[in-house]
């Protein structure tokens, strides 16, 4: 079995300065044990300040993409996963749940050339 790699990318129209600077430490650690791998295997990006709108609104929000091949993430599963991240997520950023997205990508379902 092949150990599970996590990418993710955390887009928000937060200012930086309005996020803690352990939070993708934080972070790394939540994803490393909700995807049962170690957390050298977790790559985070932040990308604040972004122009951002959820139905017709610019209030804070926040979107996180995850790359992923874990085995523990599927159609039954997902849902679960982001609610959890999602809850993390809202308390850690400040910001509503329901203005926070999370989108799995599976990257064993990706081909190249």
């Amino acid at each position: 079995m092949s150990q599970t790699h996590v990418a993710g990318f955390v887009t928000t129209n937060l200012d930086s300065k309005s996020i803690n600077d352990g939070f993708l430490a934080a972070m790394s650690v939540m994803l490393a044990k909700l995807l049962h791998t170690d957390v050298e295997f977790v790559t985070l990006e932040l990308q604040p300040n972004v122009a951002m709108v959820k139905a017709a609104s610019s209030a804070p929000m926040l979107n996180l993409r995850l790359f992923h091949n874990s085995d523990c993430v599927n159609s039954d599963t997902k849902h679960g996963f982001a609610q959890q991240i999602a809850a993390w997520l809202a308390k850690h950023v400040k910001v509503p749940q329901d203005r926070v997205l999370v989108l799995f990508i599976d990257t064993r379902c990706c081909s190249v050339g």
